[in-house]
């Protein structure tokens, strides 16, 4: 296996420049997850690692090799898609060798790795089935199975599993961390999805717009967002944003409610200055004692575990994740308090981290 090293890359579709220089390097053996809403560039990207885009400009390095300008075959990557990408008129087995036919790879070394490749994702007795023959999640390890046969330096994987129920998403999210554990392999992972991106990955790559907003391992990113678009999309439900003014380590937001800040961030904004503060729904908690902002209730979703609570604090928007099923009803006004070192800061025009 070997890492992988990006720099400078670039992509445009004629006048349009989708990639804007990204840089990047993914370790030997790490399992790299690229997330970011729909058309930030994410797919792009893996493809240019594959081989399957060309680059505008850049390099990208896989090992010691500089394979920016090599054809597909020739980078010893495998790709995991969306579609899964069966051929519907072959078994099992045939789907899952075919790549290694291809290459002339001798039958009794093809069954060897088809074999191998079945005993690991549990497929020994689906080999002679055809695709239309199998459940959604019967086929990704089929998918996954090809991949694995062509022993590669790289698996890539490109949101396989947008098409699978919200159970089976679960089962097959262990499942190929497993996999990747077993092989020791490196792996970069595509997905628009938070939870997949923050449960699966050792290091998780937000990608905005063509760019990357923050590359770090998934925890801490969840707790020092680099930029208010990172702290809006890692973490279920969303953070809070208050346009407050700061001044003496205590913000104050429109509503005149003050919370005191991060001792962290105490000298990072002279104030008075004019920022958004960003409090995470699980990080806020009913404390009349010590009441930090009033919260009138306009919606409960419970959840079983867990609250969901909407409402306002004078014109601003809060969510609320609370423990549990508390008492709360729409139309309450809950006092709330928050930790100090749970608050985070933006600016307001560029929505970078402050502090």
């Amino acid at each position: 296996m070997a890492e992988v090293r990006i720099a400078g890359v670039r992509k445009a579709f004629g006048p349009v420049e989708v990639i804007h220089g990204v840089d990047l390097t993914i370790a030997d053996r790490q399992f790299a997850v690229v997330v970011g809403p729909s058309g930030c560039g994410k797919s792009t990207l893996l493809r240019m690692i594959a081989g399957l885009e060309e680059t505008s400009a850049g390099t990208i390095h896989i090992g010691q090799r500089d394979v920016t300008l090599a054809e597909p075959k020739d980078r010893n990557v495998a790709m995991v898609f969306q579609n899964y990408a069966l051929y519907p008129h072959l078994s099992v087995a045939r789907n899952i060798a075919f790549g290694l036919e291809l290459r002339g790879t001798p039958k009794a070394e093809i069954a060897a790795r088809v074999a191998r490749a079945a005993e690991i994702l549990h497929l020994d007795g689906l080999l002679e089935r055809k695709p239309r023959q199998l459940s959604g999640g019967q086929r990704q390890r089929v998918a996954m199975g090809r991949a694995i046969v062509r022993d590669p330096d790289v698996f890539l994987f490109d949101e396989p599993l947008s098409n699978l129920d919200a159970k089976l998403r679960v089962a097959m999210r262990l499942e190929i961390r497993k996999l990747h554990e077993a092989l020791g392999g490196t792996s970069v992972y595509v997905t628009h999805d938070q939870i997949e991106a923050m449960t699966m990955g050792d290091l998780l790559i937000v990608m905005n717009e063509g760019r990357v907003e923050q590359i770090g391992r998934p925890m801490e990113v969840y707790r020092r967002p680099a930029s208010r678009f990172v702290a809006s999309f890692i973490g279920s439900p969303p953070m809070n944003f208050l346009p407050v003014e700061v001044a003496g380590g205590v913000a104050r937001t429109a509503a005149d409610s003050r919370i005191r800040l991060d001792p962290a961030l105490n000298g990072q904004a002279a104030g008075p200055a004019r920022l958004v503060l960003g409090l995470r729904p699980e990080h806020l908690a009913i404390d009349a004692e010590r009441p930090a902002l009033d919260c009138l209730v306009e919606v409960v979703e419970p959840q079983g575990a867990d609250t969901i609570v909407h409402g306002r604090a004078g014109e601003d928007l809060l969510t609320l994740r609370l423990q549990g099923t508390p008492e709360v009803a729409v139309g309450d006004r809950l006092p709330l308090g928050v930790a100090a070192e749970h608050t985070h800061l933006f600016d307001a025009e560029s929505g970078r981290r402050v502090g």
